[in-house]
This record gives C-alpha cells, sequence and structure tokens, in this order.
C-alpha cells in the first residue's frame, strides 16, 4: 500500500490530492471552488454565515471524482479528511440527516446580545467562570484557546438557548461529517478537532463534562472521541460510485486543517517552527508533553497562543489568526481603491498583490523607518487594538516602503508567537518551514522572517500541505505508515 487520498475542505476551495509514500511524489491534486454558502444578505450584514452541506459534500466528491480520473482508481489505498475544526452542523443521530444550513466558523450570532448588553459569549463565559484562566484572552483553562464566536461549543449554546436542539439532534463539524458521508458510520472526532469545540479538555484528552454541565449544553449532542490516524470505516457502495474509488477502502478518522498543514509541510516535527500564512497566518512548535510548560491556575500556561493536540500525541503551541493574506488583503483593496477613485480603474487583484510585492523588493530592510502594525481587527490579547502607521516623513512615504513594513510587520507578529512560546517552555528550535501562498509568493515576506529567525526558511516541495497531512493520516490508519512524524518524515521533501 503506497497511494493515498487526501481531501481538505476549505471554505473557499475543496482541495484533493494523491500521494505515492514509497516514492515520496505527489501524482496530482483537483481543486474545485466552495461555492455552498447560502447567507441572504439581510442575515450577512448580522454576520451570519450559513452553508448548504450537500453543495459542499457534491463539492468534494467532485474534486475526488476528477483526481481518481487522473491516477486511477485502482491505485488509491486509504483516504483521509480534513478541514476547518469549527463550526456546527446538527444531524438526526438516526438517520444521520443533516438538520439545518451549517453555520460556519465564520458566523458570529454568538455575539449578538441575549439579555440587555451581554452577548451570548459573555454568558457562556459568566457560566464557566471558575474554568477561566485568570489573565490573559478570555478562555477555559482546560481547552487550550481563548472563547471565540465560530467554536462549536458557543454555537451550540445559541442553537440551545433559542429551543433548536431536539433530544435527537447531535453536532458535528464538517471534516467530521463527511467522513460520515464517505462511511455511512455516525461522526467521530479526534482530539484535533474537538479542541475546535472549546469545551475539550486538552491536556486529559476528553470532553470537559463538568465544564459542559456549568453551560448547561445537553451532552447527548456531543461525537464521541476517536484516536487520531485511525479507521473510521470502508467507503460505502454509494461513495464509492460518487468518487470512483473501490468500495470498503479505508478512510480515516477526519483531523484538523491546521495540525494536517503542520504535518504535510514539516518533516523534521520536532525541531522545526512551522510558519503558515493563507487567509490567516499561523506560527506553530511542536511540544511533546503539557508538562514542559510553564503552568498557571494548575494548567498549562499557553498566554496569548493556543495549545492544540497535535495528530495522534504532542501538542502545538500556536500563535494563530493575527495576520495573514487578510492583512495584505486589506492593504491591497486600499491602493486598488486609490486606483479606482483617482484614476477611474483599480486593476487586477492579482496584479495589485505582485506590484506592490515589486515595491517592496526595491525598498531596503527596515522601510526607511516606515513601521506598521497590522492589527485591523485587533489581537485576541487585544481585540480593541487597530492598525497603526508611525514613522512617516516626505521622504520615505512611497507605496513600495509602506508594503515593505506591512510586510515586516507581520513577520514581527509571527516572529513574537515563537518568542512567547520559547518563554513558556517550548524550547528552541533548529529549521524554520515556511507552508502557505502568503508564504510561497511573497519573498519579501520570506526575507522579513529569515531575517528575524535567524534561520533559512525551507519550503516544502509539496502545496496543498493540509490535504496532504491528512493522506498521510490516512496511510497510519491504513498501516502503511508506523507514525504520523514516521510518515512526515518519510514523505516531506524541501525545495532547492
Amino acid at each position: 500500500m503506497s497511494v493515498f487520498v487526501g481531501i481538505d475542505i476549505g471554505s473557499t476551495t475543496v482541495t484533493a490530492v494523491a500521494i505515492d509514500i514509497a516514492t515520496g511524489r505527489s501524482l496530482g491534486s483537483e481543486a474545485v471552488s466552495n461555492s455552498a454558502e447560502i447567507t441572504l444578505p439581510a442575515e450577512k450584514a448580522r454576520g451570519r454565515s450559513e452553508w448548504d452541506f450537500s453543495r459542499i459534500e457534491e463539492t468534494a466528491f467532485d474534486a475526488v471524482r476528477r483526481l481518481v480520473g487522473r491516477v486511477g482508481a485502482g491505485s488509491v489505498d486509504g483516504i483521509g479528511v480534513t478541514g476547518q475544526q469549527q463550526g456546527c452542523q446538527l444531524f438526526d443521530s438516526s438517520s444521520l440527516d443533516t438538520v439545518g444550513p451549517l453555520i460556519s466558523w465564520q458566523d458570529r450570532r454568538t455575539t449578538e446580545p441575549i439579555s440587555g448588553d451581554n452577548s451570548y459569549l459573555d454568558r457562556i463565559a459568566e457560566l464557566g467562570a471558575s474554568h477561566l484562566v485568570s489573565e490573559g484572552p478570555k478562555g477555559f483553562a482546560a481547552s487550550g484557546c481563548p472563547l471565540v464566536p465560530g467554536y462549536t461549543s458557543a454555537i451550540i449554546y445559541w442553537l440551545h438557548s433559542n429551543g433548536m436542539l431536539a433530544p435527537n439532534l447531535k453536532a458535528s463539524t464538517v471534516p467530521e461529517f463527511f467522513v460520515s458521508r464517505l462511511t455511512g458510520q455516525p461522526p467521530v472526532t479526534d482530539a484535533t478537532d474537538a479542541a475546535g469545540w472549546g469545551v475539550f479538555d486538552v491536556v486529559n484528552s476528553r470532553w470537559n463534562r463538568e465544564l459542559i454541565d456549568d453551560l448547561g449544553l445537553p451532552p447527548q449532542v456531543l461525537p464521541e472521541i476517536a484516536q487520531s490516524c485511525t479507521k473510521a470505516g470502508g467507503l460505502t457502495k454509494n461513495a464509492a460510485e460518487r468518487t470512483g474509488l473501490s468500495e470498503g477502502i479505508p478512510v480515516s478518522v477526519a483531523s484538523g486543517d491546521h495540525q494536517c498543514s503542520f504535518a504535510g509541510a514539516i518533516g523534521d516535527i520536532e525541531s522545526s517552527i512551522g510558519i503558515n500564512v493563507g487567509t490567516g497566518g499561523q506560527c506553530s512548535v511542536f511540544v511533546p508533553e503539557t508538562s514542559a510548560l510553564r503552568q498557571r491556575d494548575g494548567w498549562p500556561d499557553y498566554g496569548s497562543l493556543e495549545l492544540r493536540p497535535f495528530i495522534e500525541s504532542g501538542y502545538l503551541l500556536a500563535g494563530v489568526g493575527v495576520v495573514g493574506g487578510r492583512s495584505f488583503r486589506t492593504v491591497r483593496d486600499f491602493f486598488a481603491g486609490v486606483g479606482d477613485s483617482l484614476f477611474g480603474g483599480a486593476g487586477d487583484s492579482d496584479r495589485v498583490y505582485s506590484r506592490l510585492v515589486e515595491l517592496a523588493a526595491k525598498s531596503a530592510p527596515g522601510a526607511d523607518g516606515i513601521e506598521f502594525e497590522p492589527f485591523f481587527t485587533g489581537t485576541r490579547r487585544e481585540p480593541g487594538r487597530r492598525g497603526e502607521v508611525s514613522g512617516l516623513t516626505p521622504g520615505n512615504f512611497t507605496t513600495g516602503n509602506v508594503a515593505r513594513a506591512l510586510f515586516e510587520g507581520m513577520a514581527r507578529q509571527l516572529h513574537g508567537s515563537y518568542v512567547e512560546a520559547m518563554e513558556l517552555g517550548s524550547g528552541a528550535k533548529s529549521y524554520l518551514v515556511g507552508s502557505g501562498n502568503g508564504i510561497r509568493k511573497n519573498p519579501v515576506l520570506r526575507e522579513s522572517l529569515e531575517a528575524l529567525f535567524g534561520l533559512p526558511m525551507r519550503l516544502s516541495s509539496h502545496v496543498d500541505e493540509a490535504a496532504v497531512g491528512a493522506a498521510l493520516c490516512a496511510s497510519v490508519a491504513a498501516g502503511a505508515s508506523e507514525s504520523i512524524s514516521a510518515a512526515s518524515r518519510a514523505f516531506v521533501r524541501y525545495e532547492d
């Protein structure tokens, strides 16, 4: 057994890849736009984000079917799935049919008022007050993450508070539910996905029943916890017909896209710093045991970072989402708007992106004294913080300097997450590995990161890292690889 398919169900694109772990080669990939959002304009204006799971399902089947047409059905030995580990899809526990729309991780209904000025999130914090960390971003100590709107448990609380959780209903996230569609088995979750629910005890790898009770959530809505990289079931006849694959091939339990990206991009998991810049951005390091970290309130101290279970064992200590492609998009839109307002044409958005990188490359490091703090939507520790540009003079106020200052500001924040991780007890790492289009297509950002970290940046020779990581999970579940770390070490190659 050597050929495995990985499926990454993203909010923008659904990607399927096929890899051969024996040769270390990618056999092909297919990406299909995810156009399943059904949010009405008025609801979107309120911050709602609703999707039709059946459309997501068909898009994923379509991507796999196209891929199989290129690589051949008979060669595939297993399937792995990843995707966003937040959001909520209700389903009937008997029929496994969906009930209502998928509420995505981008939905902000939990920030709406439940009484007076208190939001649903405020009420959740009040009910779980004894579980909150004593300082830093508001969050439950055992959960390893701050309390944010799109986490599954927060959405479940909203549904429960509004009388929308009948006794026969259970909840799932997209990758978990798609695995159910492939296998015909009820959805289960592994620790990497369960951590995104916000009520998972990351240290003891179990649902935090005490917290769940304090929040008044019905426990039957939660899925069973399964081990990462284990078989969720075999491909059903229906799923085989829809994908062109063979009935019965093993399907792995789904794992989170952040963790799969790390596994799919990094060969030496224990000794590397992973920098991923897509729509968002993450700086992540592996920690084998929580006992290595500084302790606070009887729990591992993760500061302003997140402590996420890694696949099979260990953890990722990660700075998540403060800066990324959305930061660059904001600046791009500003310059495009200037062009449109003053000259009647904004130009192609991709061209604006590449031109800003070109101009930044012509500016010297340091951007001639300009500093850019790209906190357009705040930080998790300081949600009210906003972006700032300082050090402007008549001589340095150029497009190239502003663009370089932006990239250097993004690099500072990502490096700051690594510095904080070391202060918390992660230890120093030896290698710097980049992934995501925001890294691959931006040499100025790479240069800025290398200068701050004092390390050359490696780039995986394989793109679509999350889907590759899911395929590696499938290789472990099928018994072709000993562990996820062994699979990554054997498969991942770096560009020259």
